[in-house]
C-alpha cells in the first residue's frame, strides 16, 4: 500500500497545531483530521526526523522503517481522511519493528476523534468575587 504524503510546511505545521498527539519512547504522532471544506478522503503521511537524530544515513533509515511500519500500521485506516504525522526520535533505530507498528496502532486509535460529551467540568469556585446581589422578595 502507498501512502500519500504530506509535502508543504504548512500541513506540517497545521497538524502540530490543531492535531491530537500521541508520544512513546520512539517517535510523536501528530493526527489531524480533515476539516470539512477539504474535499479529500486519503490518509496522507510525513515523516520529520531532524538532525538530533543522526546524520543522513541514520535519518534515512529511520524514516525507511517508520514509513514501512506505517504502512503496516494504517493498512485498515486508507480510507479515512486525515493527516498524519510522525515525529522520530533516534530511539527508532533500537526498538524492534513489531513495537513501532503497534505503537503506531495505538497512536491512531487514540488519535481518532471523539464525540462530543457534555461538559463534566466542575463549576469555578467564586472565592474573593463580589457577592452577588440576591433578590429577596418583600
Amino acid at each position: 500500500m502507498r501512502l500519500a504524503r504530506l509535502t508543504q510546511r504548512k500541513e506540517f505545521l497545521a497538524a502540530a497545531e490543531h492535531g491530537r498527539r500521541f508520544r512513546s519512547s520512539a517517535f510523536t504522532v501528530q493526527v489531524r483530521d480533515a476539516r470539512a471544506d477539504e474535499e479529500r478522503d486519503d490518509l496522507r503521511l510525513g515523516l520529520t526526523a531532524s538532525r538530533k537524530t543522526g546524520n543522513a544515513v541514520k535519518r534515512n533509515r529511520i524514516r525507511r522503517r517508520l514509513r514501512a511500519a506505517a504502512a503496516k500500521a494504517l493498512a485498515g485506516q486508507a480510507g479515512r481522511p486525515c493527516d498524519v504525522v510522525i515525529v522520530a526520535r533516534a530511539d527508532v533505530l533500537g526498538a524492534p519493528f513489531d513495537r513501532l507498528v503497534a505503537d503506531l496502532s495505538v497512536a491512531i486509535e487514540r488519535a481518532k476523534p471523539q464525540k462530543p460529551q457534555a461538559d463534566r467540568r466542575r463549576p469555578v469556585s467564586k472565592r474573593g468575587a463580589p457577592p452577588s446581589p440576591s433578590v429577596s422578595s418583600a
